[in-house]
């Protein structure tokens, strides 16, 4: 019976993982459709892009607080229903300035749903005494190369961007009632919390919370370079085909989801931070191989070591958080997902003013720096004990 609930318990949030993944993917997969579809130029899709990104962030800073008024089940439930209209919505625009409010919708929705997600996983570990997050956030990555494959297909079909979001959409409705009465109820954990909360309004959290946060911060920075830059990289610099350079972000998803779904077996076995310096370290050696290796073949397989050596980290970070004493789950999962947010907003522009002064090469060492300062935070994480 037990292993009854934990199944229902890890696919039911694994869904609300796949959910914000599949409509990201989505979105940016046919972001060249929308944009001839509201004649917008480069810089109008800068600014919608520029939304999104800081309406995400707002829902993150918003999320906890409603966690604590609330539970992260209801507000789960009903960011990932927002989700689920938000997209299509987004279709209808016919200006620059509907698809950016579409964006705002869009933004403030994933926002909300991340943080509570992470407080889900985090309470299906404590509940279970498992561990499980690595997979949870596999099911973003599974969600995200889902909805990249189904746009490149519909696409080709010649399929409108509102069509296929309808129809990616609707498929995740129509699973949605077999999964949502099975999320954590943590209403009265949260109203425990909101007692505790009112009386130490000020205080900072943990320095274990912050330095997860600081460090998947670093994490992410270093993901969103090869999602931003990887392509253009291969293609400017290694002088490679258009088509060789849109697969590197594929290649480096299938490399960190086909990780991430070991992680969690790995860490019944071995200490944190053993796999976070070993990941990191494999990831050093793929941005090194990006950067110093000859031909796409090599750098695609740096990129492919940088998703599997970047796997495992950002859900290690939100588990150690998660589990820290004297902090609730939502306040963790909000901490670390605003740091961590925060330097993926900021780096990939940082490398494009660096690339702009100094060559796109040379910005590279940035991440590259990244990965090996990720090395070094690895020992700050020695487990206190095994999970049972």
């Amino acid at each position: 019976m037990r292993l009854t609930s934990l199944a229902q318990a890890k696919a039911a949030c694994a869904y609300f993982f796949v959910v914000p993944g599949l409509v990201y993917a989505l979105f940016t997969a046919r972001l060249p459709a929308l944009k001839e579809q509201v004649a917008a130029n480069d810089a109008q899709i800068g600014f919608i892009l520029l939304t999104f990104g800081l309406s995400g962030l707002i829902g993150l800073v918003l999320c906890a607080p409603l966690i604590r008024r609330t539970s992260s089940r209801l507000v789960l439930r009903v960011a990932s229903l927002l989700l689920l209209t938000a997209l299509p919505l987004a279709a209808l625009a016919d200006s620059p300035l509907m698809l950016a409010a579409g964006c705002v919708f869009m933004g403030l929705s994933t926002g909300l749903a991340d943080v509570a997600m992470n407080t889900q996983a985090i309470e299906v570990e404590k509940h279970f005494s498992v561990r499980c997050l690595a997979f949870m956030h596999a099911g973003y990555g599974v969600g995200a190369l889902c909805g990249s494959l189904s746009a490149a297909i519909l696409a080709s079909l010649g399929i409108p961007p509102f069509w296929n979001f309808v129809l990616l959409m609707a498929i995740l409705a129509v699973l949605r009632p077999f999964v949502v009465h099975h999320l954590q109820d943590d209403s009265l954990t949260v109203a425990r919390e909101e007692r505790a909360v009112t009386k130490r309004m000020f205080a900072l959290p943990p320095f274990l919370v912050i330095l997860c946060g600081l460090v998947a911060g670093c994490t992410y920075a270093a993901e969103g370079s090869v999602g931003e830059w990887g392509a253009l990289y291969l293609f400017s610099v290694k002088g490679t085909s258009e088509q060789t350079a849109a697969l590197v972000y594929g290649i480096f998803s299938v490399s960190a989801v086909a990780c991430r779904l070991t992680t969690d077996i790995l860490r019944t076995h071995f200490e944190d931070m053993y796999i976070l310096g070993c990941g990191s370290l494999v990831a050093v050696a793929g941005m090194a191989t990006v950067l110093w290796a000859p031909g796409a073949v090599l750098t695609l397989a740096g990129y492919a070591c940088m998703g599997f050596g970047l796997a495992p980290i950002v859900p290690i970070l939100f588990s150690r958080a998660g589990s820290c004493p004297g902090v609730s789950a939502s306040t963790a999962s909000a901490v670390v997902s605003v740091l961590a947010y925060s330097a993926l907003l900021l780096f990939p522009p940082l490398i494009g003013v660096v690339a702009h002064s100094f060559g796109l090469h040379t910005a590279l060492y940035l991440p590259f720096s990244l990965c090996c300062l990720l090395v070094a935070a690895s020992f700050l994480f020695r487990s206190r004990k095994k999970a049972a």
